[in-house]
């Protein structure tokens, strides 16, 4: 041993690492040995180099990746590495802290065995046709949907996805707030817009979801109950609504990709989606 030096081996025992990982560290870039002996590419370490494997190693044990400590090292940018991976810490406690709470609620919920399952996804954005609906007017979804069906096929735009309803809050200046509803069909390409019906892209969004089956009518509860649910678990909801139809009341009508739903049977499966943040 070279005097005041320490190979591989014993440095690695000295500061309570593997000889592997400082072999992989100097590979890497991230932390060299002090000297290399050029006839037999022997690594040697010294104790002053401690402090710097110690910050390393505290950071890796913090998660950090490898990437940003190779800069940390470099730049010296200790505390904006740290505040940048307390935010992560900080994140993913919030995400640990949702799930049991979603988890406390199952188990509430557990006794009843018809209670559906909440399940949390991450939307992309979709271009969609839309059809506002006067629901006075209009006095059902199914027709609004054989209006845009109709007008998408005659265009060869229909996507092979499930169509659905929007809703949403809408205020007319100072008119009480009103529901805005809107029928949409998702869109394989771009088609021109006409008076009645609009081209738009759904923003991506994040949303708590339930399955309904049974009649449309009691869509309402269970959208309450999805609602009653995210709250609990600590999510801001937001006040618009996603209705996706995915399987119809008839098998005639379930078989045909621009399908519109219509109470004609029991058998129906919708999915509610929510909004949420937080």
């Amino acid at each position: 041993m070279l005097r005041g030096m320490f190979t591989v081996g014993a440095f690695a025992r000295l500061a309570g690492v593997s000889a592997k990982l400082l072999r992989a560290y100097d590979e890497l870039g991230l932390f060299r040995p002090a000297w290399v002996d050029p006839q037999t590419g022997y690594r040697f370490y010294t104790p002053a180099q401690l402090p710097e494997l110690r910050r390393i190693v505290a950071l890796r044990d913090m998660g950090t990746p490898l990437a940003e400590i190779v800069d940390v090292v470099k730049a010296d940018g200790l505390r904006a590495a740290l505040e940048k991976r307390r935010r992560e810490l900080e994140k993913e406690r919030k995400e640990v802290d949702r799930r049991l709470t979603a988890q406390d609620i199952r188990v509430d919920m557990a006794d009843n065995n018809d209670s559906p399952d909440v399940v949390m996804r991450h939307l992309k954005p979709q271009a969609v046709a839309t059809l506002a609906l006067d629901l006075v007017a209009d006095r059902s979804v199914a027709k609004g949907f054989e209006e845009l069906e109709s007008l998408v096929r005659e265009q060869g735009a229909r996507s092979a996805r499930p169509p659905g309803v929007l809703i949403e809050p809408s205020t007319d200046g100072n008119a009480a707030p009103t529901l805005k509803v809107e029928v949409f069909v998702p869109l394989s390409k771009a088609i021109p817009s006409t008076d009645r019906v609009k081209t738009r892209t759904l923003p991506e969004a994040r949303v708590a979801t339930m399955l309904h089956r049974g009649s449309y009518g009691a869509i309402g509860g269970a959208r309450r109950n999805l609602d009653t649910w995210a709250r609990a678990a600590g999510l801001r909801t937001q006040p618009a609504m996603r209705i996706l139809y995915l399987q119809f009341g008839s098998q005639s009508e379930a078989g045909t990709t621009g399908a519109s739903p219509r109470d004609q049977s029991a058998d129906r499966v919708t999915e509610i989606q929510l909004p949420v943040s937080g």
